[in-house]
């Protein structure tokens, strides 16, 4: 039997610096078109903030926007731990415009237009023959480098609130705690000896 498989090498490297972009954007502030502006990562990491970098496959889909609502209602966590959220799709800012006006709601966070195709290809997420890109999360910390990333292929939804716990984990470590399987939010952390 002869593999049939096609290699693909993203940029984004878990432990090393994330590729950062600006992008077109439909931003939480003004109403209609004047919410047209960019997302700059690497301006948000010099803030000194975290990146939850989400991608998605497709505006006015099904499971798509159960997963954006739910990062929106964790939202104001996430920035309490220092991130900003960023949703990003190869869909126009337009497409994203008017999805939020007549179907999703008015998100709080950013929503990344990536017509393009380049970050979806640099984060390895891209799929070439549909145009879209993949479930993919990636979390950055504020030195620029990715200490996570998930990529699903299919319809299945990711579990954002893994994802806030996840940013937390990271959070912790690199403080210089040690954080066991499983921990949770209030639960104690390993002692070093």
């Amino acid at each position: 039997m002869e593999a049939k498989n096609s290699f693909y090498v993203s940029e984004a490297k878990v432990g090393a610096l994330a590729p950062l972009f600006e992008m077109d954007a439909v931003l939480p502030k003004g109403e209609g078109l004047e919410r047209f502006g960019t997302v700059d990562m690497a301006k948000i990491l010099t803030e000194g903030k975290w990146i939850i970098l989400y991608f998605y496959p497709l505006d006015f889909t099904f499971v798509c926007p159960t997963e954006i609502q739910r990062f929106d209602e964790l939202y104001p966590q996430f920035k309490e731990l220092g991130a900003e959220v960023i949703a990003v799709s190869t869909d126009s800012t337009f497409s994203h415009l008017a999805w939020q006006e007549h179907n999703l709601g008015k998100l709080n966070h950013p929503h990344a237009s990536d017509k393009a195709q380049y970050v979806s290809e640099a984060y390895g997420v891209l799929d070439e023959e549909k145009g879209i890109a993949w479930r993919g999360t990636f979390i950055i910390a504020p030195n620029g480098f990715l200490k996570h990333m998930s990529i699903n292929h299919g319809e299945a939804g990711r579990n954002v609130d893994e994802i806030l716990r996840t940013l937390e984990v990271f959070k912790n470590e690199i403080e210089g705690k040690l954080v066991p399987c499983g921990w949770q939010p209030g639960k104690d952390f390993l002692k070093k000896k």
